[in-house]
């Protein structure tokens, strides 16, 4: 687990990702735009760097992981009480069919660009999203 600390507290992003060379990219880039980012390697690992973390506004999550999947962690974090949204960015094909019925989920398919993803970290860490958002997932 790394953590990497700035002024900025109140954006702590927590991502999971198995490639070292990606999450270095994560750390590196959201460093850069002022975040605080706390990493682990696997589902596991960030069950518990999430405990230590309860501060975490956003989960950035890779579906294919060592040891237990991307689906079956998020499964075990939407039955915890006070979720953050997660934005799951994978090359796993059925990215979407994974995500739909989560109204605290977004996706993106890799490859894509940071920028893209910035844009969805920044607008899901916003204080006034969550109005945005029904609690019914049928509207979804």
């Amino acid at each position: 687990m790394e953590t990497t600390t700035t002024a900025a507290n109140n954006k702590k992003i927590l991502a999971i990702e198995d490639d070292p060379e990606v999450l270095s990219l994560y750390v590196s880039f959201f460093k850069k735009q002022g975040y605080d980012v706390v990493t682990a390697s696997g589902a596991v690992e960030a069950m518990a760097t999430l405990e230590a973390n309860p501060d975490t506004r956003l989960v950035l999550l890779d579906l294919n992981l060592p040891g237990m999947s991307g689906e079956e962690w998020m499964k075990w974090y939407f039955e915890r009480p006070n979720k953050v949204p997660v934005v799951v960015a994978s090359g796993k094909g059925d990215i979407l069919t994974i995500t739909r019925d989560q109204n605290m989920t977004a996706a993106l398919t890799k490859p894509f660009h940071m920028e893209e993803l910035q844009e969805l970290v920044e607008v899901l860490m916003a204080d006034d999203w969550r109005g945005e958002v029904s609690g019914d997932p049928t509207l979804h």
